[in-house]
């Protein structure tokens, strides 16, 4: 709304202009009507006009005197001029000055309401605009400890925020974790409709913060009452955490104050329900000894790992959870614990030489991206145990390739089907051949010929006695001509080459 004062010595326009605003509509309201600049000088710090509208030509203070005054007690209030065409010359002085409008009398109803609708734009521009500063501005202080911020950056937003209302007396902050897409607009209109200083902020994902002013004569019941009061208007599928700080003082205490509504709502996480909230003041006064939880997972979920006892790993982080939701571990706990799991499968996964492919491996479960404990909890423990399943899985894998390989090993001078090394453990022989070169990088007749040829080697060198033929029968080969050819495509020459080169 523009709020408009008219200051015209004559009773005839000043009435006049005040009816014209009137019809001009709900945006614009009259909220003084003055026979002289004197009356207006007098009520100018109480009223606070958006607009003055003033004639030039009034006896004891003329028009411009007035406008002079007007610029230096309250610059920012917009201004226009009513006069006739002889007092053109008295226009334009006004105009140098700054005014926003030169109207001639008498007022056309198209002139004024052009006038009207061209200061409430600039009005809302320049609200918007401060509006935008201020927030800025609180949520610089509220994210950032004092000594994080430089002192001039830090006594700049002091300074802008000095005298603004939220500071007159106390003031709350109220995070809220939930889906902000589906609650804003409702958080948004409850703020506008207290009777109080209330800003919205966002600058987390899932997470709206409310800056409350707090009335003398307001308590803690108060706060308790004005948070149950905004949750029970949000929409009832939306899983909902709040917490509240205590009564702060000023803008040097914001962090503080947003650092104590972050430790409520944290608490309040690991609420049963759809929606749940928590006051600082109920918090315990401090933290629980959280060494016991940690050796759960660096020790007893280490060495269960370490041991391939998945059971037993599962049965220590099923433990932790346990202990971690009775003492409402704060959310930087929770986290170092829930990261430290995955480096130790990690770890475990570097040791024992298994792949670790992006796919296979997720990163760790955090809270900030679960709406509640219960979610969070079985998301953690869902994660692992697939991680469990991979290792299991690939430790299988890898029992299947080293029982053929063994077998291979020790059977390599036999006639070996593909067929029969399946039956060995379970297998196709087709899924055995393609997992046997995915996970060794060679298919299984290349080290079958391989271990042949080596000793197909040591046999020409140290059994001098026997014929080429005879060591190709030794190693597997009944038919002479394809150990030949085998042979030479593996060592480059035949093997009676090779004796006789090795004798050299």
């Amino acid at each position: 709304m523009v709020t408009i004062v008219v200051v015209d010595d004559e009773e005839r326009i000043r009435l006049g202009l005040a009816k014209l605003i009137e019809k001009a509509g709900e945006p614009y309201r009259v909220i003084g009507i003055f026979e002289s600049g004197f009356e207006l000088l007098e009520q100018l710090e109480e009223l606070a006009p958006d607009l003055i509208i003033t004639d030039i030509k009034m006896p004891k203070l003329s028009g411009l005197e007035l406008i002079e005054c007007v610029k230096q007690a309250r610059p920012e209030a917009s201004i226009a001029i009513v006069s006739g065409f002889s007092e053109f010359d008295y226009a334009r002085q006004a105009i140098r000055l700054g005014v926003e409008e030169y109207l001639l009398k008498p007022v056309e109803t198209e002139e004024l309401n052009s006038l009207l609708d061209r200061v409430r734009m600039k009005l809302m521009k320049e609200r918007s605009r401060q509006i935008t500063a201020t927030d800025d501005y609180l949520r610089l202080l509220a994210m950032n400890a004092p000594d994080m911020l430089s002192e001039s950056v830090q006594a700049e937003a002091l300074e802008a925020l000095a005298g603004h209302p939220l500071f007159s007396h106390y003031y709350t902050v109220l995070v809220i974790r939930a889906s902000v897409e589906r609650i804003q607009e409702r958080v948004r209109n409850w703020a506008k409709d207290q009777r109080r200083e209330c800003r919205v902020l966002s600058w987390k994902t899932g997470e709206l913060v409310l800056l409350l002013g707090i009335h003398p004569g307001d308590d803690v019941e108060t706060i308790r009452s004005l948070t149950a009061g905004l949750l029970s208007i949000l929409p009832a599928n939306v899983h909902v955490r709040a917490g509240v700080s205590g009564l702060f003082a000023d803008s040097h205490s914001l962090h503080e104050a947003y650092q104590h509504a972050g430790n409520a709502v944290h608490h309040a996480w690991y609420a049963e329900g759809i929606r749940a909230f928590e006051t600082a003041d109920r918090l315990p006064k401090r933290l629980e000894d959280t060494h016991a939880l940690h050796r759960l997972i660096d020790r007893d979920f280490r060495a269960a790992l370490h041991t391939v006892d998945y059971e037993r790993a599962e049965t220590a982080l099923k433990s932790w959870i346990q202990e971690a939701a009775k003492l409402r571990l704060p959310w930087s706990v929770v986290q170092e614990h829930s990261s430290l799991l995955f480096t130790l499968i990690r770890e475990e996964r570097t040791e024992r030489n298994l792949p670790i492919g992006a796919e296979e491996l997720v990163e760790p479960v955090l809270p900030p991206s679960y709406s509640e404990w219960n979610e969070f909890q079985r998301a953690l423990l869902h994660q692992v145990q697939e991680q469990f399943g991979l290792l299991k899985d690939v430790q299988q894998d890898n029992w299947m390739i080293e029982t053929v390989r063994t077998y291979i090993h020790e059977h390599y001078k036999e006639e070996l089907e593909l067929g029969k090394l399946a039956e060995i453990v379970y297998l196709t022989p087709s899924y055995l051949s393609k997992l046997f070169r995915m996970k060794t990088g060679e298919t299984i007749t290349d080290l079958i010929i391989s271990l042949r040829m080596e000793e197909a080697k040591r046999l020409l060198v140290s059994e001098l006695a026997l014929k080429t033929y005879e060591v190709g029968e030794r190693v597997g080969y009944a038919d002479p001509a394809y150990f030949n050819k085998v042979f030479k495509k593996v060592v480059g020459i035949t093997p009676k080459e090779y004796r006789d080169r090795v004798r050299l």
